[in-house]
């Protein structure tokens, strides 16, 4: 055999000076990180969301279908107790409108419209507030707007609503209701008293015709010729045809005969 010539050896790479600095300092930082710092805390994992099933049954939608209302009481033209189809009852007032109340004046007729209007009638509210609710009639009319149009209420000091105000315009300018004689828009004092006609001049009686009196005049003398005392005259005719007629009791020529009447005159 032969013998297997020696390969001549390697030299051994060592490393750059540099490198090995780095290296040291690297490693003495780790040791003074691994004595003074804390381990670091693992990332948090994310928790997945429980997964929903696509199967659920389905959800319901229905609401309670809302109240209804009846008027169970008139208070006056703007206050009624109402009863609710849930079982509720509570007194409200109308909004928007002002009416007579007590012994003011229009009261009486205005409680007697709205208790003919509302009395067991039922409502739709429109608007339920605190202090009030509108509400329509069973035609579907606005409550307030008709009682203003009427003339038994006025447009409430608060109240913004022009169709309100329209409407109360509208009764003022017919004179309707309350707007007319005797309140003429005056509802927060009594019913005015009517002023007592003045009393018809007194007719005088009737005074009795002043009595006429009638002077006759003396008749005129007779120029006729003296009887003769012992005159007779057969008749009247004879009397008148001497101008003697006619002959009184006691003068010459006159004669119970002639003097038929017996009033003391002949041949009158």
């Amino acid at each position: 055999m032969h013998p297997t010539p020696d390969h001549p050896a390697r030299p051994r790479k060592t490393m750059p000076k540099w490198l090995m600095i780095t290296l040291g300092v690297f490693a003495i930082l780790f040791v003074l990180g691994a004595i003074f710092g804390k381990a670091p805390e693992p990332a948090p994992q994310a928790v997945a969301a429980p997964a929903t099933s696509s199967t659920s049954g389905p959800v319901s939608t229905s609401t309670k279908p809302p109240a209804t209302y009846l008027v169970s009481q008139v208070t006056d033209g703007a206050t009624v107790e109402i009863s609710g189809s849930d079982g509720s009852h509570r007194t409200a007032h109308v909004l928007g409108i002002a009416v007579a109340t007590g012994s003011n004046c229009y009261a009486s007729e205005t409680v007697t419209w709205a208790t003919s209007k509302l009395l067991g009638s039922a409502i739709h509210i429109t608007t339920d507030l605190a202090n009030g609710i509108a509400f329509t009639l069973p035609d579907g009319t606005d409550y307030a707007t008709t009682a203003l149009q009427s003339g038994y209420a006025q447009v409430a000091t608060d109240a913004a609503s022009t169709a309100l105000h329209s409407a109360e315009t509208t009764a003022r300018q017919a004179a309707t209701g309350l707007w007319s004689a005797p309140c003429k828009g005056v509802i927060t004092a009594p019913t005015p008293q009517a002023l007592p006609a003045p009393p018809a001049p007194a007719t005088p009686e009737p005074s009795a015709p002043p009595k006429r009196t009638t002077t006759h005049a003396a008749p005129p003398p007779r120029t006729t010729e003296e009887a003769p005392a012992h005159s007779y005259y057969k008749n009247c005719d004879a009397a008148r045809a001497a101008g003697v007629a006619p002959l009184h009791a006691g003068e010459p020529g006159y004669s119970r005969k002639l003097d038929r009447d017996g009033d003391g005159i002949a041949c009158e």
